[in-house]
């Protein structure tokens, strides 16, 4: 028997034409994007998203809205097909469209959300000054140990930590080519990131306390299903520490590593990606290649996991 957790990627993967075809089919998922059309005339989500352009539709400001907005009809198709989560984890602003799927803050109240944490984050000036890089084969540990090592003249952090050996670091972008070399030199494989979410970077602190002001303003109830708090690993028990702890996932790093591990010791067995990327289920594989790990970011895949998941 399945038991099934959802994992909502960040912004980022988007393309154009993501989730059309799901659109023209299926009212689960074109009543969000009509929603946010009506809202937010000015955005445009629906030109956005299947016209593009792609270098538009690429940047975070605009990714995490439709990332969002697709990860929430997704939500509801696999719903409508009885595939039903029994644990839910959201990597970055993923984890507001977690908390909205289950019922814990509403749909208007997420993307509100996202709206205010596109404004803010656009006008800061010093996102332009930084860039991500994924350190794959390289011990957590040693990655920790060079950031540390450099700490006295160069600003970079881990913002997330995918497993033992998997991490991703923000850096400034003039010494990035220089620590991409010192990790090769590890035997890591470095993957640059150009369209990474910003977020659990100490930076983002003032941003951080900004938006929990607004956050707190949201009305909200206990979430339908378990959800995990992607900055401790833990499961929220109540709404109250959902108020204290969501909005901290923009300075503090996220913690694939132990949400995956608290979801397999209770019980999961088949993690379901949802939304346009594939990275966490990559990381799930990595984690335990014997349990089932599926994909929604086409409407092929989105067909398979319905079967695979039944």
């Amino acid at each position: 028997m399945a038991v099934i957790g959802y994992m909502f990627t960040a912004a980022g993967y988007q393309y154009v034409n993501l989730g059309k075809k799901a659109y023209d089919s299926a009212w689960a998922m074109r009543q969000y994007y009509d929603m946010v059309e009506k809202k937010y005339p000015d955005f445009k989500i629906n030109k956005l998203s299947f016209i593009g352009p792609e270098e538009e539709l690429l940047k975070e400001e605009n990714g995490i809205i439709i990332n969002g907005v697709y990860q929430r009809g997704i939500y509801d198709i696999l719903k409508e097909y009885k595939v039903n989560p029994e644990q839910l984890f959201g990597y970055k602003s993923g984890e507001i469209m977690a908390l909205a799927s289950s019922q814990a803050i509403s749909f208007e109240d997420a993307v509100d959300f996202l709206f205010k944490k596109k404004t803010m984050v656009a006008q800061e000036p010093g996102r332009d000054f930084f860039s991500c890089l994924l350190i794959n084969s390289v011990a957590v540990a040693q990655v920790e140990k060079v950031i540390e090592e450099l700490k006295s003249s160069v600003k970079a952090e881990i913002t997330s930590y995918n497993g033992k050996d998997s991490c991703i670091i923000i850096c400034e972008v003039r010494i990035k080519e220089k620590m991409a070399e010192l990790f090769k030199k590890l035997n890591g494989a470095v993957i640059d990131l150009p369209h990474e979410e910003f977020a659990g970077f100490s930076f983002l602190k003032p941003i951080s306390d900004r938006l929990k002001a607004e956050f707190l303003k949201i009305p909200m109830d206990k979430p339908l299903h378990r959800v995990l708090c992607q900055t401790t690993g833990g499961y929220y028990e109540n709404v109250q520490e959902i108020r204290e702890k969501f909005v901290d996932y923009l300075y503090k790093p996220a913690r694939i590593d132990l949400c995956l591990e608290t979801m397999l010791k209770n019980g999961v067995n088949t993690f379901i990606e949802i939304g346009a990327g594939t990275f966490l289920s990559r990381m799930s594989r990595k984690r335990d290649s014997g349990k089932r790990s599926l994909n929604t970011n086409d409407l092929g895949e989105l067909s398979k996991t319905v079967k695979l998941a039944n």
